[in-house]
């Protein structure tokens, strides 16, 4: 025998959890597919190693070489007869006339200085290379 008389009179005061869970896995499958395209490093690099690196590389043009042959100005892939313009519109939005180089250590040297001197012609003097802290204890 169960005990009800009639239509219940009192108040659902509980959250239906259903919805809440569906939006919530939806939410975090859409992050989890969106999330490379938005914190996307254009590709892996391995830097050569220094003792010392000195330049804050905060507000400067920065022009990576990967081993395969690709470039990039900041985060913005080109090719090498784009990098002069992307330079100029880098320097002219804000950024100083310094230059950081991020070359893979595959990179050939002649193509390291094919770029610098396309970083030259575009208008910025100052040139730093980016590398890597070197373990203690490893001779250079």
């Amino acid at each position: 025998m169960s005990i009800n008389d009639g239509p219940e009179d009192g108040i659902i005061s509980g959250i239906n959890m259903t919805p809440l869970v569906d939006i919530s896995l939806v939410l975090v499958i859409i992050f989890m597919l969106i999330a490379p395209f938005l914190s996307r490093l254009l590709k892996p690099m391995t830097l050569p190693p220094a003792r010392q690196a000195s330049l804050n590389d905060q507000n400067t043009v920065k022009i990576s070489i990967f081993k395969d042959g690709t470039l990039a100005v900041n985060a913005n892939v080109v090719n090498e007869a784009e990098m002069g313009g992307r330079i100029l519109s880098e320097i002219t939005s804000g950024k100083s006339p310094w230059a950081l180089v991020r070359a893979d250590v595959e990179v050939p040297y002649e193509k390291v200085m094919v770029i610098l001197r396309l970083v030259k012609k575009s208008g910025i003097e100052r040139i730093a290379f980016a590398t890597r802290p070197a373990e203690a204890g490893v001779k250079q």
